[in-house]
């Protein structure tokens, strides 16, 4: 196979770095935005105890449910009995 000398290597444009860029930003936002919710849903007093403790354990160890447990406790529901479903 012959190799052409005149051949430049195609260079990498810099959007491709500023949306990965802007990616891990909207993942570090929507992360943050998660974590102050389940902050609040932990001190909300009118959440049941068990769901408070769950969500507050999530938050913990990172949990990769909980924004479906946050949803669940916004929406009244008892998470406890959702897990067991």
């Amino acid at each position: 196979m012959a190799s052409h000398s005149s051949a430049s290597p195609r260079e990498h444009t810099l959007h491709t770095i500023k949306s990965a860029t802007n990616s891990t930003l909207n993942q570090t936002q929507i992360s943050d935005v998660l974590r102050k919710r389940a902050e609040s849903v932990v001190n909300d007093r009118s959440i049941d105890a068990e769901s408070r403790a769950i969500i507050r354990y999530a938050l913990a160890i990172d949990d990769p449910i909980l924004s479906e447990l946050v949803q669940w406790a916004d929406a009244g529901e008892c998470i406890v009995d959702n897990l067991a479903a």
